[in-house]
């Protein structure tokens, strides 16, 4: 990751320049043109000469082609490209339509408004890509040894599919070939888990490097190199990994400079490093252990579930655009959760959720705008929110043209913190919420950098206290800051309760979290208060007005992290704020039932003796009564498909994060009893023989506990850490329930115990086991 210099020791010029004289106010629109579309984007620029004092606005409004209705988008983003330093920009306004359908054209049109003497309307058209799909003519090439993989590769040609039965293929892999658009190359593995390409441990090697385009890489796992998948070739275009697994490395995905249209998304990507380990820790000599490395522009990132990294998600190419990153479960990031580094505009964030991260959205810098990051969640920063930085260079490169929206940041020590002598220009941060401690340290925010044309309004902020922003004003309550006029005329100081759930900062960021839930309490006053309207983002809101923050109350949450198998950009339902996973089907909506019921981990302990099994122990425990109705246990009735006195049941614990331990466990009917009567059932228990490796488990409405342990329970804790483990538990033929947790904290994952986080709420989906 890219770092700025110390905190400014002298206080910075800010806010108010004087007006310097302008040779020609009045706006000239000049040509309309679109950035690379993506999936569900459209970037547009419309350059422009001339509105030397800046008072042109450009609204935007969009329909599908032979549509009747017209929707308003973000009005488009003035750049200022005098402020930008390091890159040539031309003037433009520019900006982005949001959560459109893929394959689909568009209607545009931009309407420029000029109060020196301008009022015009400019119309366009543009495409959004298809979800990559299949080869039209496809020849299947089987393989089942490594010297098959290697042949098959060699000699690819466009429409292959090159299909790698199960089992381990050890080595490393190439192909140079390139598919075309309509007749990809397709290398995918039987399953994910079960095909493996094995690096051998290599330190100075990729697992795969592709060379070419139109390239699909799907459905197995990459592991145990330096780096798992790199894409060599400059420029290549439209290349896909999809459902894939990698782990035991210390780069995820590389690439080369100029390329265009990847898709990367629903894949399993785990690093070696470990939370609480940080930046700060070693000078950042792991910064540089990339998750997913991108350069070029209009790739779609999405969806990924990324752990173990310095940068879980980064741009490495100045000037990149359009470029959508969305629906990632970011779970830790030893430096920053996703890096706008270098990037110059219609670069966008917007629904991830990011758990366990130093600097989490960094914009070191952003070269004119705008970069986007909208309704991310963002729990336990140890360090800053965004960072708002410079490059190190004379004149320094400062960042330029952010617009933060709807976001949620629940920090332990500092509700905002940017430490830096950089300036800040031209940015937004609206409709956010900002929490930390309470009681709180020094400073609510403690915020060192410049500021020229930035808005700080309709945030929630809690708790009170200190609010220092340096030159702008240093206030010592939220109501003298609100007073000076200078920041948050519109904002808020929240009271409790904040979240539904009842979650507060952590009382220090070496905690490891599990993705938190960040619903609002139905009493918040965050409730209906944003005062900024957006539309393309917030219209769809609930209640008298838009509520602030990442989720709107009373819509479904975001699906993070790995998607459901069937489920894409093309059929995910739309909720409030965006594409969800319902088990609900109505007249008006179209969703999918899911394959399984995911449930979260009250409690769950593993204990081993390495000398003695015998002292082997495992204990789980689920309690639902205050979780979402998706998220709630239910017994199955009596003499169904789900009876486990007719159909026993299977118990499969698995560490998700470490070697892949997989442990399965038959319950026979014969040992499970119902509880209750027929005219009250109250669930089903199981009762273990003697010398058994489960000795009960009790299923009831909103629980589920098991127990067991001794020389007959198999899974062991020698290969420490195990980073997460996931327990599964079938009853006879109805829908398993899944449950994943990370231990405690470090001192938890040992040779003799692994204790999980203590109430980790539900995972998004059923994890995969190993």
């Amino acid at each position: 990751m890219r770092r700025a210099l110390g905190r400014a020791s002298v206080a910075l010029a800010v806010i108010l320049l004087s007006t310097p004289a302008h040779a020609d106010d009045v706006l000239h629109p000049g040509a309309a043109v679109l950035d690379t579309p993506t999936v569900i984007t459209l970037g547009v620029q419309l350059l422009v000469t001339g509105d030397d004092d800046h008072d042109a606005t450009v609204n935007v409004r969009f329909r599908p082609t032979g549509d009747v209705d017209w929707r308003d988008g973000l009005p488009l983003f003035r750049v200022r490209p005098e402020d930008v330093v390091g890159r040539t920009v031309p003037q433009q306004f520019a900006g982005s339509l949001f959560d459109l359908t893929p394959g689909t054209t568009y209607d545009i049109e931009l309407h420029a408004v000029d109060p020196d003497g301008v009022d015009q309307t400019i119309a366009l058209q543009g495409t959004t890509r298809d979800v990559p799909g299949e080869p039209a003519s496809p020849t299947p090439i089987p393989v089942t040894t490594v010297a098959g993989l290697n042949a098959a590769l060699g000699a690819a040609q466009p429409g292959h599919v090159i299909t790698i039965a199960a089992g381990t293929y050890t080595g490393q892999f190439v192909i140079y070939a390139s598919g075309t658009a309509a007749n990809p190359i397709v290398i995918r593995g039987t399953s994910t888990d079960g095909t493996i390409l094995d690096g051998n441990g290599c330190n100075s090697c990729n697992v795969l490097e592709v060379y070419g385009s139109y390239v699909h890489l799907e459905r197995l796992t990459l592991q145990h190199a330096n780096r798992a998948l790199r894409f060599q070739g400059a420029a290549a275009l439209d290349n896909v990994v999809r459902r894939v697994r990698i782990r035991d490395v210390k780069l995820g995905i590389g690439s080369q400079s100029d390329q265009r249209g990847f898709y990367l998304c629903d894949n399993v990507i785990d690093g070696r490093l470990s939370w609480p380990q940080v930046y700060a820790d070693d000078g950042g000599a792991k910064s540089n252990d990339d998750g997913i490395r991108l350069e070029g522009g209009g790739h779609v990132v999405c969806h990924n579930q990324i752990r173990g990294f310095g940068d879980a998600i980064k741009i490495g190419q100045d000037g990149s655009r359009a470029i959508d990153v969305y629906g990632n479960e970011i779970l830790s990031a030893y430096d920053n959760g996703f890096e706008f580094d270098g990037c110059e505009g219609n670069v966008r964030a917007f629904r991830n959720r990011f758990t366990n991260t130093y600097a989490t959205l960094s914009f070191q810098p952003v070269y004119g705008g705008p970069a986007y990051a909208i309704r991310n969640v963002v729990v336990n920063v140890a360090d800053e929110q965004m960072k708002f930085k410079a490059l190190g260079l004379v004149p320094p490169h400062e960042p330029s043209g952010m617009l933060v929206y709807h976001n949620t940041f629940v920090s332990p020590e500092i509700a905002l913190n940017l430490q830096t002598p950089a300036v800040s220009r031209h940015f937004v941060l609206a409709n956010n919420l900002f929490v930390g401690p309470n009681p709180p340290g020094p400073r609510v925010v403690d915020w060192s950098a410049g500021i020229v044309d930035g808005t700080i309004d309709s945030n929630g902020w809690f708790p009170d206290g200190r609010f220092d922003f340096d030159a702008p004003g240093n206030w010592l309550s939220f109501a003298a800051m609100h007073a000076s006029g200078v920041f948050e005329q519109h904002g808020t100081l929240l009271a409790e309760p904040i979240f539904a759930n009842g979650l507060a900062a952590p009382a220090t960021y070496t905690v490891t979290l599990p993705g938190q839930d960040v619903t609002l309490a139905a009493t918040s006053n965050a409730v209906d208060q944003a005062a900024f309207a957006l539309p393309n983002v917030n219209d769809g809101f609930t209640g008298a007005a838009p509520d602030l923050g990442a989720l709107e109350r009373d819509c479904p949450i975001p699906l993070y992290g790995v998607r459901p198998d069937g489920i894409d950009e093309t059929n995910a339902p739309i909720g409030c704020g965006g594409p969800t996973v319902t088990t609900t089907t109505t007249s008006s909506t179209t969703s999918t039932t899911l394959p399984y019921i995911t449930v979260g981990t009250t409690s769950l302990t593993l204990r081993d003796a390495p000398a003695n099994a015998a002292k082997r122990k495992v204990s789980f425990k689920s309690s639902t009564r205050r979780d979402p109705s998706l998220n709630r246990i239910v017994p199955p009735a009596r003499g169904g498909g789900g009876d486990p006195t007719i159909g026993g049941a299977v118990l499969e614990v698995a560490d998700t994060a470490g070697i892949g331990q997989h442990v399965t466990v038959a319950l026979p009917a014969s040992s499970w009893t119902a509880i209750g009567n027929a005219a009250k059932p109250a669930g089903f228990r199981y009762r273990g023989a003697s010398g058994s490796a489960i000795k009960s488990i009790v299923v009831k409405a909103d629980g589920i506990t098991v127990k067991g342990g001794g020389a007959s329970w198999p899974f062991t804790l020698a290969s420490a850490p195990q980073g997460r483990v996931a327990v599964r538990l079938v009853l006879g033929s109805e829908r398993p329930w899944c449950a994943e947790a990370p231990p405690k904290n470090a001192t938890s994952d040992t040779v003799e115990r692994f204790l999980a986080f203590p109430r980790t709420p539900a995972p998004v989906d059923c994890p995969t086991l190993p």
